[in-house]
């Protein structure tokens, strides 16, 4: 493989390859983009009354009044408030992939404003303090408790859900605590039934999907990383009717994908293998090791190197689930015809 497998953190992403070194490299700054300029937070008509109180895993966040400067730390925070109608005047770029900080899926909905783009997902204090917020949304992100009290000290700061695995919020909790803290919980649950109703519709047009076994994965540090039940792909695949690998799940890891060694490359073997590949999709579709399988050999191994597919389908949002479905769901009926 060209370069380098890569660390934990470009399996968290679902980037494999030169094109995810380079993001890497990236994150260390932790700066500001100085190319983009400060949006203006813009909440959307029919917001409900305040003070509102959100509790989560580190406590509870208060807001007497509309936020009028909202900071999107959270992966995937800025589309649950594009969403709902809420241009942040702050994006934390946790992909580093576009300039304005969010995917394609959810461009339109910036309305031609132009937030500050922070370079992540490492957090610049002094960068966040800069655009004096009066809410911080940090909904998904690795759990670290001094991260908050630090955030907390600039601004409220919703964090995830109590007993919810590093980067393991819910696209439901995601949305719906969002749309709560801004007095506008109906519109969140609105929004996640639209999602739901979505995908529903998607299993019932794919009856086949319905059972089968998948197995979601990348490459990373000289080996495969199959992602489990907590992790937002493999729940987009179950809602699809799907279920994940039980040889995975079987390995009871404590986070969001198990390691799976090339000499145990014959647990990635499923009804369905889909393998992420950003920047490295030749190197993979030669990788001998990987091609053993009987997936692969039978045409049911899907490698996606679609940058903004991978990160349409790693963000999975209420913004990005239309878009992955229209780009994914036809690779996969082809593969399993």
């Amino acid at each position: 493989m060209t370069g380098h497998y890569l660390s934990r953190r470009g399996l968290l992403f679902g980037a494999v390859g030169a094109a995810a070194a380079g993001l890497l490299a990236a994150c260390g700054g932790g700066g500001e983009d100085s190319g983009s300029q400060g949006g203006t937070a813009s909440p959307g008509a029919g917001g409900g009354g305040f003070p509102t109180s959100v509790a989560h895993q580190f406590g509870t966040t208060t807001l007497a009044a509309a936020p009028k400067t909202v900071v999107s730390l959270g992966w995937a925070d800025a589309d649950a408030l594009l969403a709902l109608g809420v241009v942040p005047t702050g994006i934390l770029d946790w992909l580093q992939a576009w300039p304005v900080g969010v995917g394609p899926w959810a461009q339109d909905k910036l309305n031609g404003a132009k937030p500050q783009v922070l370079k992540g997902p490492e957090i610049n204090f002094d960068a966040v303090a800069a655009l004096r917020p009066d809410l911080v949304t940090f909904t998904k992100s690795d759990n670290v408790k001094a991260t908050w009290d630090q955030l907390e000290k600039l601004a409220p700061t919703l964090s995830g859900p109590k007993g919810t695995q590093p980067y393991g919020t819910t696209l439901k909790d995601q949305t719906v605590m969002i749309a709560e803290i801004l007095g506008r919980k109906a519109d969140g649950e609105k929004l996640v039934a639209d999602n739901d109703k979505a995908l529903a519709d998607a299993k019932a047009a794919n009856p086949t999907f319905a059972g089968k076994s998948v197995c979601v994965a990348a490459a990373f540090g000289g080996q495969y990383g199959a992602y489990t039940r907590g992790d937002g792909r493999v729940q987009f695949m179950e809602a699809l009717g799907f279920t994940n690998s039980p040889k995975i799940e079987n390995l009871k890891p404590q986070s969001f994908y198990a390691e799976v060694s090339k000499e145990r490359v014959a647990l990635l073997d499923a009804d369905l293998t889909v393998m992420f590949a950003i920047g490295a999709g030749a190197e993979l579709r030669k990788d001998t090791v990987l091609n053993s399988i009987p997936a692969a050999k039978a045409g049911r191994l899907l490698i996606i190197d679609d940058a903004d597919l991978v990160n349409a389908f790693s963000t999975n949002s209420v913004l990005s689930t239309p878009y992955t479905l229209e780009k994914f769901v036809p690779m996969v009926q082809d593969a399993l015809k």
